[in-house]
């Protein structure tokens, strides 16, 4: 892959943008190759330090990106991606596929702010597993409550299109979902017969079973009951 330097040479502009793509692309081609090239020392290094081998694997894939964002004229505050304690946060996610999500400041040399890119970190915490190679984003917030306000909307965080694609590495098999809602669920109960409300729900749920759907979670909004359902996509 070329370098950033020569990346951003044949471009018009350069951007908090122009850097995530770059970015991206350098993630999508070497997390693989870095994975199947050190997947021996990865584990040896998880049965004597834990996961601590996550770090490991993180400073071989992000200090190259770091050190050429510094030869290219640019200081990330902190360094890229970002510092576990101080400008990283893991909120979402079951125990196999956690999501940590990294922030850095970038700016010139000259000072003048770019904006923040944001790195979201999948991993296992019951096995050394990528389930998916880190994801790349672009905030134009760059106070740290701004930042965290910013990701804490789930919208914010899912936004990128290559997250859709469930399978990025040999062997690693992922099921896709398809997701659909009811938002008429709260006119099936009846407040004046529980036994009729039973009849009418089952009824109402079970058209959706019918079709292969499996009730997620049901939320309340205002005065309606909106369920949540999946169903395995069409062609796995």
């Amino acid at each position: 892959m070329i370098s950033l330097e020569k990346f951003l040479s044949e471009k018009r502009e350069v951007t908090i943008h122009t850097l995530a793509s770059y970015i991206k692309q350098y993630i999508q081609e070497q997390c693989p190759l870095l994975l199947q090239e050190h997947q021996e020392e990865l584990l040896r290094t998880l049965d004597q330090a834990g996961e601590r081998a996550y770090g490991v694997f993180a400073r071989m894939l992000f200090l190259p990106i770091q050190e050429q964002l510094k030869q290219a004229g640019f200081v990330c505050d902190p360094n890229y991606p970002g510092d576990f304690s101080t400008s990283s946060i893991e909120y979402w996610g079951p125990p196999e596929e956690r999501d940590r999500c990294y922030w850095t400041v970038v700016r010139t040399v000259q000072g003048t702010t770019l904006g923040t890119i944001i790195t979201r970190v999948f991993h296992d915490h019951t096995q050394f597993r990528i389930p998916l190679p880190p994801a790349t984003f672009t905030l134009e917030e760059t106070e740290t409550d701004a930042i965290v306000e910013a990701l804490s909307h789930a919208s914010v965080r899912l936004q990128q299109a290559e997250l859709l694609q469930r399978k990025w590495a040999p062997g690693q098999e992922r099921s896709e979902w398809e997701y659909s809602i009811e938002i008429g669920l709260a006119d099936y109960i009846d407040s004046r017969s529980a036994e009729i409300t039973g009849t009418l729900l089952d009824r109402a749920l079970s058209l959706w079973g019918q079709n292969g759907w499996e009730l997620v979670t049901i939320v309340p909004r205002q005065e309606r009951l909106i369920a949540f359902f999946k169903r395995p996509a069409k062609g796995n």
